[in-house]
């Protein structure tokens, strides 16, 4: 059975069980037990993941939320756009060693009427779409299927969004593990 790794954050661990229950009997589903949070976080674990969850022949993965999160505690945000940027493209170098079928989500926003605030985690949606847009040209050029997610959640915030105005409802957990069970069948 092919062996589907999902890597991503908060966003990710919520879809996949269902991704893995739409995939059951067809692929196994795996992926970190922890949030693979901001890229770096990603990049420096990234062995150790694949090491104790196997040789897959899918990747479904995304970083993003993390990296452009204003942190009350860190300086303004997390990490800086060029920084995100060299961190995927070592990510996804290491990822195509391990199979060439890698599929990038992009970042989904957080709801419009979600305040900005400094004394707590926040993200401006502007900064979102910066964030995606420079990773989709990257993905782009280097010839990396795309999974819009973040086109699939804004399509309709208060459906697919919980109460916190960030994380996925119950809808949009089944919107988006429809969305990736899509995207990686095609290499199954």
């Amino acid at each position: 059975m092919s062996k589907v790794l999902l890597l991503g954050d908060s966003i990710r661990m919520s879809y996949q069980p269902h991704v893995a229950r739409l995939l059951a009997g067809k692929a196994e589903v795996v992926g970190p037990a922890d949030n693979c949070q901001y890229s770096l976080y990603t990049q420096t674990m990234l062995e150790r993941w694949l090491f104790e969850l196997g040789q897959p022949d899918v990747v479904h993965w995304n970083n993003g939320l993390h990296d452009c999160g204003h942190n009350p505690n860190r300086s303004p945000i997390q990490l800086p756009l060029s920084i995100y940027l060299g961190n995927l493209a070592l990510i996804l170098k290491r990822l195509r060693a391990a199979t060439p079928h890698v599929v990038w989500a992009t970042t989904t926003p957080a709801h419009p009427a979600r305040p900005f605030r400094s004394t707590e985690w926040s993200w401006r949606n502007e900064e979102i779409a910066q964030y995606n847009a420079a990773a989709l040209a990257l993905m782009r050029a280097e010839g990396v299927e795309v999974n819009d997610l973040h086109a699939l959640v804004a399509a309709d915030y208060d459906a697919q969004l919980s109460a916190d105005q960030l994380h996925l409802s119950e809808a949009g957990q089944e919107a988006c593990a429809r969305a990736v069970v899509a995207a990686v069948s095609a290499h199954l």
